[in-house]
């Protein structure tokens, strides 16, 4: 049986440091994503006076069509080996010769001044579209380029290195950027959107060619599993009928239930957090806009140096452990951050801001923490699809994961603008009420501890570890060479059973996980 694992490890031999970088420049990309995330909102209700109402609902409009493209992207890349350019090039690098380009041009449709508010709604809904493709990608790729545990932690982390060093770039030079040009003036944050579009389009061209993927064989062959064989077009009501079966049907897997609860509690409180820092910073501890990106700066340095205690940590104890250390530490931050903020006109602002950096740091400890530990336990959940269908799915998890996310955040974005706006928020005012500057303070302090704890719930149901992920591997091995699903041991059976919540016998594709006309067992 071992001698079976180690040929079916063979398959994808040893990552080379060249191809791991390659993975970080996803990240690494995001650079623009930051941009957006840290001033699109200040910078559309402040230079372009639209309204915050309208401006939370145009970003939350992107998210939700993000979130209905998700799937078809996700769909599309596992498929992509059944046309004449994906054998040619790859299934996912084909996906990025059309989503790189596009997402690029529409990000900088987005920044330019004096267009109709339609022409802003339509930029900031194919970005997000666009976005969606190189998400799926992003998400799926550890698993795609490696079956081995400690190389996929290293993706992992190499993957939060690149993007706090991304982060912190782009917050340092924006301090010296708004030095040199001014915070005052739109023409400030136009030229550094570009200057990101020009970097993060760069990385991606980098890494369209430094990335590896799984070649063609029978597991990424998932077209024959469509109820056709390879080459063979399924009629389009038909694609759109299995694009939708796919979505819901990935939701029978348990594990992947519960890693959904993990995420989207880490992911919506970072959210929160990042969509409201600025306003925390400038109306409710009355900071400028410097404070926000040197301390976004100092704070992502510093979460770079945790991340090896981290990576660490969370191979030697696991996911879920590292998980509930990094979140315990997040909730005494935020606790710390609320009573700051109820006591911020009794300080001066040289003590706010030495205090919010200080209090940066530690939250930068416990959200790697958080960040690392759900980035690692997602990887092992393509294996856990594998036992059950048959085939290599890394794009349907990593799409639905996404699409889960971007209805979460655009639902937050939406109560965030309703609450703002409830609550007297002026657009391009240099002050708010006070009834708008509480309710910036508890949604910045209160909620993401509410969130956080939930994550901590599922931490307590999830069941892959590393010693139960090399057991489903050898047992997938097992069954990729042939052996019979008969001769299954006690151990392997209950242990596959626990994470897929089916008989071990409607396993290994005998079930309608992928075609819903297929018969069970």
């Amino acid at each position: 049986m071992m001698s079976q694992r180690n040929h079916r490890q063979d398959v994808l031999p040893p990552l080379s440091w060249k191809a791991k970088l390659g993975y970080s420049t996803f990240s690494l990309s995001y650079v623009m994503q930051t941009m957006i995330g840290t001033w699109q909102l200040f910078y559309f209700t402040t230079f372009l006076s639209i309204p915050v109402a309208a401006t939370t609902a145009l970003i939350a409009a992107g998210k939700i069509i993000a979130s209905v493209i998700g799937p078809v992207w996700g769909y599309l890349s596992d498929r992509m080996y059944a046309t004449r350019i994906g054998r040619r090039i790859g299934r996912r690098r084909s996906i990025m010769l059309i989503a790189v380009p596009l997402n690029a041009l529409f990000y900088a449709i987005m920044w330019i001044p004096g267009l109709p508010v339609a022409a802003y709604f339509t930029s900031s809904l194919l970005y997000w579209v666009f976005l969606a493709g190189l998400t799926t990608i992003q998400y799926g790729l550890p698993s795609e380029m490696t079956e081995d545990s400690s190389q996929r932690a290293q993706l992992v982390g190499i993957n939060q290195i690149a993007g706090a060093i991304g982060s912190t770039f782009l917050s340092l030079l924006n301090v010296y950027l708004f030095t040199l040009w001014g915070k005052d003036a739109w023409t400030s944050y136009f030229k550094m959107a570009m200057i990101y579009g020009a970097i993060g389009v760069g990385v991606l061209v980098v890494g369209f060619f430094t990335i590896k993927e799984r070649p063609y064989d029978e597991s990424t062959d998932v077209s024959e599993a469509d109820g056709g064989t390879t080459g063979d077009k399924l009629p389009i009501w038909q694609r759109i009928v299995s694009m939708i079966w796919n979505f819901v049907s990935v939701m029978r897997v348990r594990e992947f239930r519960n890693y959904l609860g993990l995420y989207l509690s880490e992911q919506c409180f970072r959210a929160i957090r990042g969509t409201i820092n600025t306003y925390f910073v400038i109306f409710v501890l009355l900071l400028d806009p410097q404070t926000v990106s040197l301390a976004t700066g100092v704070n992502t340095m510093f979460g770079i140096a945790c991340l090896t205690f981290f990576m660490w940590l969370t191979a030697k104890v696991g996911g879920p452990r590292a998980y509930r250390i990094g979140g315990f530490e997040v909730i005494g931050v935020f606790l710390s951050l609320f009573v700051l903020a109820m006591f911020s006109s009794q300080l001066s602002s040289g003590a706010k801001a030495v205090a919010f950096i200080v209090l940066g740091l530690f939250m930068n400890f416990g959200i790697t923490g958080v960040v690392n530990a759900t980035q690692y336990t997602y990887t092992f959940i393509p294996d856990v699809d594998e036992i059950i269908t048959s085939k290599r799915r890394e794009g349907q998890y990593a799409s639905v994961n996404a699409t889960i996310d971007d209805i979460f955040a655009a639902v937050e974005t939406v109560l965030i603008g309703w609450v703002l706006q409830a609550t007297g928020f002026i657009e391009g005012a240099q002050a708010q009420p006070s009834g708008t500057v509480t309710a910036i303070a508890v949604m910045y302090c209160l909620a993401p501890i509410m969130l956080c704890l939930l994550g901590i719930f599922f931490t307590y149901r999830l069941k892959l570890n590393k010693e139960n992920h090399g057991l489903l591997l050898t047992e997938i091995a097992r069954l990729r060479e042939g052996g019979s699903m008969a001769d299954v041991t006690d151990e392997t059976r209950a242990l596959v059973e626990s994470l897929t919540g089916m008989p071990y016998e409607q396993c290994w594709g005998h079930n309608n996980v992928i075609n819903a006309l297929h018969k069970a067992a």
